[in-house]
Parts: structure tokens; sequence; C-alpha cells
């Protein structure tokens, strides 16, 4: 990585901090941490935890994703959304390592497997604490189109 780059993301980090938004100390430029995150909005007591995602590289999704895009101006997806409606209300938002998962490299398809399944459980999780997460927090092993038709089919007649 160049000094520029490293400048750059300096600049991303110390952006975000200005505005409220923190990520935890372990999540650094050269950690490299594949698992899964959440986002938190936080003021006095209380928390809530409002979006969770998985990535092979947890520093690299916040600053060249989605920490990146709202600083730039971006409020496209349900998180960028809920990012600036929190802050607006005062809260803090914090980004958190919610479990590292490693390769294991015996395939490809078991490791992002893994990951996926790491995601899901988390976002279950939430959910069963009463968080609905974010309204596009979908996992990705869900087929929308079909379920989502069955279901609907089934509960909404």
């Amino acid at each position: 990585m160049t000094i520029r780059e490293k400048d750059e993301f300096s600049k991303r980090i110390n952006a975000a901090q200005l505005l409220n938004i923190f990520v935890q100390d372990e999540i650094t430029l050269n950690s490299h941490i594949r698992g899964v995150y959440g986002f938190f909005a936080k003021k006095y007591d209380e928390e809530i935890p409002f979006y969770v995602g998985k990535s092979n590289n947890i520093f690299n999704r916040m600053f060249t994703g989605h920490i990146y895009h709202y600083l730039r101006g971006v409020r496209n997806t349900d998180v960028q959304k809920r990012i600036e409606d929190f802050l607006k209300k005062g809260y803090v938002i914090e980004v958190r390592i919610l479990k590292k998962v490693r390769y294991k490299g015996d395939s490809f398809i078991q490791d992002a497997n893994r990951l996926a399944l790491a995601e899901l459980k988390e976002i279950v999780k939430q959910q069963n604490k009463g968080f609905c997460i974010t309204e596009d927090q979908i996992s990705e092993a869900v087929k929308q189109k079909t379920e989502k038709k069955e279901w609907n089919d089934k509960f909404t007649k």
C-alpha cells in the first residue's frame, strides 16, 4: 500500500470520527479480519443494533464501502439511511466485530458458506432479541423471489 493510500484511509477514519462513527479498535488498516460485523447506535444506556454484515476484510468493507459511501453523501441503502437517522437523533454509531471466521482452506464453497452461516446466525440472534435489523437485511441463502411469493400465498390471504 502506498503512503498516499494510507493517508487517504486516515482521512476517512478521521472524517467518520468527526461525525461520531467509530469502528472497534481492532479494525485497522492492516488487520485483515474476516468475519461478521455489526452496526450499533448508542446513546446513554441505550444500544440498538441495526445492521449485520459479513466481509473477507472488515476494514475494507467499512472504508471502501459502508462508511466511505456515507461520507461521500450516498444514502441509497437502508444501512446508510439508518446511520443518517441515528446521527440526527444524537446517537453515536459503533461498528464491532461480532464473529471472526477464519479460512479453513478446504474449498471455496465451504469457506464461503461458513462465513454466510455465521452472518445468518448473528442476524437471527439479533432478531430473537427483538431487533428487526434493516429492511434490506436478508440472508443471501434466501431465494427471495420464490420464497416471498410462497410466504405471501400462505400468510397474507
